[in-house]
């Protein structure tokens, strides 16, 4: 097994404003809490899932298998550290397109928070990874899924606006999607009913969403095959502070004030 470490990406200067996203971009984003540029890594796919299927077909490479209740109690195939172990896969850390959507989305200050590589052979109900990542501290998840996916093969679905954890639309829904089988005695329908976006991909697509917004995954066929690249704030609470203070209300005078 190979082993390719990186670098800091605090150590990377400033990306070329080509690579930057637009403030549309990010408006959708910070709105929404999720973002998908179509085609981004179409030119490198070939290579990328070469990369990933390198590491998965490693008889040396140690893997988690999980039977989890959040997949319904069916397997899924875990690399953690996943780029970085892949002579193919790791440059991305540093790829300017990747640099320019973290540093457009966290700023230029921003932390490494490693990767994961997935094969899925089942459903993923609704939640968010906040598992992973503090409430307190701004994380991002930029996705790679290798296979054509619809709403009928197991492609993401994301609510939107769930990522504001603290206001009482996210909070309920965490609060009832907790125990999936109680979603139907909740709301009346199935959790794969609940109304969401569903993110179709074409392998080369990028998906990029917050890592508190509430996802799921309905219909998954056999060895679905993901991995994300994770990035965080570097100092927790920054970014959430700097955003409170730019959307804070301006106060409306009396009648009659000067």
């Amino acid at each position: 097994m190979s082993h390719v470490m990186t670098s800091a990406p605090g150590d990377s200067p400033m990306a070329d404003s080509r690579y930057l996203l637009s403030p549309q971009q990010i408006h959708f984003f910070d709105t929404f809490g999720y973002l998908k540029i179509s085609g981004l890594f179409a030119d490198d796919i070939d290579e990328i899932v070469s990369g990933f299927e390198a590491l998965f077909n490693d008889k040396d490479q140690p893997v988690w298998e999980t039977k989890e209740a959040l997949h319904g109690d069916e397997r899924r195939v875990i690399i953690p550290g996943f780029i970085e172990q892949s002579p193919q896969l790791a440059p991305l850390q540093h790829d300017q397109r990747v640099v320019g959507i973290v540093q457009s989305l966290v700023g230029r200050d921003y932390t490494w928070a490693s990767s994961d590589g997935n094969l899925f052979y089942c459903e993923s109900y609704w939640h968010p990874d906040t598992y992973s990542a503090p409430l307190g501290q701004y994380h991002i998840k930029l996705s790679f899924y290798l296979d054509e996916l619809n709403a009928e093969s197991g492609a993401i679905r994301l609510i939107p606006g769930s990522q504001f954890h603290n206001q009482t639309f996210a909070r309920t829904l965490n609060r009832n999607f907790h125990d999936a089988t109680k979603i139907s005695e909740f709301f009346g329908v199935a959790g794969g009913e609940i109304p969401s976006v569903t993110m179709e991909n074409t392998p080369g697509d990028l998906i990029i969403w917050n890592f508190r917004t509430i996802h799921g995954s309905y219909n998954g066929g056999e060895r679905r095959r993901l991995f994300s690249l994770n990035f965080g704030e570097a100092v927790p609470g920054t970014r959430d502070g700097q955003k409170q203070k730019a959307s804070k209300p301006v106060q409306l005078r009396n009648a009659g004030d000067d």
